[in-house]
């Protein structure tokens, strides 16, 4: 099969739509680029997963904790919501049903999604949640940076990245990547230094950065060339 003919398979698989934007993203107009950017981008998405993964398991966990000795209840999140986020807890409380669970506050807590935690720290949970739970759920910050705000700003940033991983959008052309790989590594150590060891143990996205685009465009190629000679042997 000629190498054109590998590329309209790909293409059907991917989508042309899906590969719009790494077409306006870069200039250049060789396909065998852009893949090699779609497949690096599939490297440093799965990469930033045990970085993801941490910080969301300790995030809501430290959270839980904290609400829960503060409040004296282990279902604090039903009576301090406030109405941007009861639907949210209407959402997971039908969800859980519908799955015949006991609703016990450990279903809640790994129930509620990540965007719903980092919500609990915009302004309208001043004076309800903060600032007197921030030096428990992050014992390990810097006091400069103690502040809902700044970490509402920190966490919504990770969100965002967080979720165009999540739909398999681009990220490969972010500029400040590394910044925010470092930024997610160092939350997870103010919280709990114990889950950021664990999450470096894990973590691949250094190597998957440093290999770069150009890494993935010469593999594309071999395996266009790979493709077209398998193809053209007698009987294939």
């Amino acid at each position: 099969m000629p190498q054109e003919d590998y590329l309209d398979q790909l293409s059907r698989a991917t989508s042309l739509q899906r590969l719009e934007p790494y077409r306006h993203s870069n200039t250049f107009g060789d396909d065998t680029k852009i893949y090699g950017a779609y497949a690096w981008n599939v490297v440093l998405s799965e990469s930033l997963y045990p970085a993801f993964h941490g910080i969301e398991i300790a995030l809501r966990n430290s959270i839980h904790e904290a609400a829960s000795q503060e409040f004296g209840d282990r279902y604090w999140f039903k009576s301090r919501l406030k109405s941007n986020e009861q639907g949210n807890l209407t959402d997971v409380t039908n969800r859980l049903n519908s799955q015949k669970k006991p609703l016990q506050a450990g279903d809640f807590v790994a129930a509620f999604m990540f965007g719903f935690w980092v919500s609990l720290f915009n302004r309208r949970y001043e004076q309800v949640l903060w600032p007197r739970l921030l030096s428990t759920v992050f014992p390990s910050i810097p006091r400069r940076q103690r502040t809902r705000k700044a970490l509402f700003k920190r966490l919504d940033k990770i969100r965002i990245l967080r979720n165009r991983v999540s739909h398999h959008e681009p990220i490969w052309h972010w500029k400040d990547l590394t910044e925010q790989h470092r930024e997610i590594l160092e939350t997870i150590g103010w919280i709990n230094p114990a889950m950021l060891e664990m999450t470096k143990l894990l973590d691949r996205f250094p190597d998957g950065y440093t290999n770069g685009r150009e890494t993935y465009e010469t593999q594309v190629e071999t395996l266009i060339q790979n493709w077209s000679q398998t193809s053209s042997e007698p009987g294939v």
